[in-house]
C-alpha cells in the first residue's frame, strides 16, 4: 500500500499551498517553519500513542531536529525550509527500516505526498525570487 496514499498526500499537499495561498500566507517565512514543525510533530504523537518511553524520546528528539531546521530556515535562509520539508519526505519512507517507526504502514507514503508537494511549492517560489517576509 503506497500508490494510494502517495496520491492522498500529493492532493493534500496540494490543498495546503492552496489553502496557504488564499489565505495570503505563503510570502510569510513562519507560515512554512510552523508548517515543518507540525509535520514533524506526528510522528512524537504516534511514539507517545505506542506507549514506549524509547520511541517516544527517539522521535521527540528526530522532531526536535527538524524543529531546529525549521527555526534555521526561517532566521537564516528559507531555502532550508524547502530541503527540511524534502528531508522529512525522505525521512518518512525510510524510517521504518533505519529506527522503530511507531506510524502505520500508510503513513510514509502519505506524508511523502505532503511533504514534497510542500517543498516543491517553496522552492519554485523562492526560485522565481519571492522573498519570504
Amino acid at each position: 500500500m503506497f500508490w494510494l496514499p502517495l496520491f492522498a498526500g500529493v492532493v493534500l499537499g496540494g490543498a495546503t499551498v492552496a489553502l496557504m495561498a488564499i489565505g495570503d500566507v505563503t510570502n510569510q517565512r513562519g507560515t512554512w517553519a510552523t508548517t515543518m514543525v507540525a509535520i514533524a510533530s506526528f510522528y512524537v504523537v504516534f511514539a507517545i500513542q505506542s506507549g514506549d518511553t524509547l520511541e517516544i524520546v527517539v522521535h521527540t528528539g528526530l522532531a526536535t531536529g527538524f524543529a531546529a531546521l525549521a527555526i534555521v530556515g526561517a532566521r537564516i535562509s528559507s531555502w532550508i525550509l524547502a530541503a527540511a520539508l524534502l528531508g522529512h519526505g525522505v525521512f518518512d519512507v525510510f524510517a521504518g527500516q533505519v529506527i522503530a517507526n511507531p506510524a502505520p504502514g500508510w503513513w510514509g507514503p502519505f506524508c511523502l505526498g505532503i511533504d514534497v508537494v510542500l517543498a516543491a511549492a517553496l522552492a519554485a517560489m523562492l526560485w522565481r525570487g519571492q522573498v519570504l517576509d
